[in-house]
This record gives C-alpha cells, structure tokens and sequence, in this order.
C-alpha cells in the first residue's frame, strides 16, 4: 500500500474540552473537589497529547504528507491514501460514514479511559502498523456495512456497528411491524437490532447475537424484550441476514427513531414509514 497523504482526525478528551478550552464552572468545581468521575481526566488528557503528536511525527518522518482536523470541524473527506482517527470507537464509528474508498486506521490515544475495540493502534505500536502497511505484509480489509433505506429512500450514513429501530423515548414502547419477505408479525418490544460483523461483539451481543468474522458479507438482528402476547406465536425474533436479503419494518409509533452506530446520528421516522436493512452498504476498507 502507498500511503503519501494521510490524514489525521483527533477527538478531544473532557478536560480539554470543558476545562482548558471552556473553563466550564461545573466540571471545574467538579474537578476541584476530585470528584470519583473526574479522576482519570488528567492522565486521559496527557495520553490523548502524547498519542497525537506521536501518530503526527510518526507520519512525517516516514515522509508522509499529514493534514490534522478536529473531528468536530469535519465535513468532509478528500482524496487521501490513509485516514487515521485519534481517539476511541466513537470518533472511529464517526469518521467511517464520511469514507469511500480511503484506509481508516484507529489508534486508541487514552487506553485508561477507552476501550478502543476498533483501534488496531496505540502510539507505540503505529510505526510497526504502518511499516507492515507500506511493504504488504498486512492488507486492509473490506467490512461489510449497513444499508438503510426509508420510504425507499437511501440514508447517506452507511453504518458500520450497528443500527438500533426504537421510540425516541428510552421509556417508550416500540410498535411496528416486521418481516424477512415472506409474512408478517406486529410487535410489541424494546426496539430492534441490527450489526453487521465489527458491531457484533457489542449491544447486539448481549441481546442474544453472536459475534461473526470481520469480513463475513452479512448481518443480524435481534429484537429487543419483545412483548409476550396471548394467543400469538412469535418466530420473527433474530437471525441472519444474508447479503442481499432485508429486513424490512414498518413503523406504528409517531415518535420512532433509526439510530446508527450510536446515539450521534438519530433519524426521526413516523407512522406509517417504511424501513428495510440489509448487509449491502458499500465495504469500508480498514485495519482491523
């Protein structure tokens, strides 16, 4: 792989953020006070700065030409060979929507405050990481995303982890109907998950999913607590979706949401609306 532009997207940490840049009375006496949910905001803040210089000289010294953005000033990508998020799997899920056909690489910037499960990287290891890139001896890999369509309509925001079909409301029950093509059930439940390979270790695991390989062509779905009813038989409760194949719901709440790869982006649906999900989102090439 040639890598001769790259860019990097950073995050930046809550002390950054509300102390230094906003100086924000709240988190302040917070802080002040050294309150139990402030203690590692200082070390997360020293690794982030460490993380990010070091991914920036690291890209330099190989000759590389590095452009750096805030991951909030983002709005779109141009023409680069490596895109490099500094952060967690929130900037990492971020960025991905906004990518077609460039490399995404993750590197966990504060491994004491994230979980980085889609962050290949740490500081210490990028120089390797990328070494292995540029002679070939590891290849990105084509993982499979979500496409979603409303009233037939493509959404513009393929999903990588996972899509979650639910009341706007946490407390709010969700009303629609569902089907795999072939009849269908109405139901009463939590809401409705869908992931395709990378969010299979997550929500939808402790919904009952199993995790799949990285690079299987497919999907699966769950449903959420679903609302026993007498006299009804239920088999539309999770399974498989093959490439090719849609899950397809349509909405009996006026206030129901489709929300992608988190709570970031939330796309309001109404009665009456129609959704289908299936595996055929164009493959993001990433480390993983």
């Amino acid at each position: 792989m040639q890598i001769r532009r790259a860019l990097i997207v950073y995050n930046k940490p809550l002390y950054q953020l509300h102390i230094v840049e906003q100086k924000n009375p709240h988190y302040l006496r917070l802080l002040k006070t050294k309150h139990p949910t402030t203690r590692r905001w200082q070390e997360a803040q020293r690794q982030h700065q460490e993380s990010l210089e070091g991914v920036k000289r690291t890209l330099q010294l190989l000759g590389v030409e590095t452009h750096v953005l805030f991951r909030g000033h983002l709005k779109k990508i141009g023409k680069f060979d490596l895109v490099v998020t500094v952060g967690g799997d929130g900037t990492f899920l971020d960025i991905s929507h906004y990518l077609t056909d460039q490399v995404l690489l993750g590197v966990n910037s504060a491994p004491i405050d994230s979980t980085g499960a889609l962050c290949r990287a740490r500081v210490e290891t990028f120089l390797g990481i990328l070494i292995d890139l540029i002679t070939g001896k590891r290849r990105p890999l084509l993982v499979p995303r979500l496409k979603i369509r409303v009233n037939g309509k493509t959404l513009p925001h393929p999903a990588l982890n996972e899509v979650l079909f639910a009341n706007q409301s946490p407390a709010g029950t969700s009303r629609y109907l569902i089907s795999l093509g072939k009849g269908w059930e109405e139901h009463k439940s939590s809401g409705v998950w869908v992931a395709g390979p990378t969010g299979s270790t997550a929500a939808i695991r402790s919904a009952g999913g199993r995790p799949m390989p990285l690079a299987k062509a497919a999907a699966q779905f769950a449903v959420r607590e679903l609302f026993p009813e007498a006299g009804k038989a239920f088999k539309i409760r999770g399974g498989l979706l093959a490439k090719g194949k849609n899950l397809i719901l349509y909405s009996k709440m006026r206030q129901g949401a489709l929300f992608i790869d988190g709570n970031k982006i939330s796309i309001p649906v109404n009665f009456g609306d129609k959704i289908e999900i299936s595996a055929d989102g164009k493959p993001l090439r990433a480390v993983l």
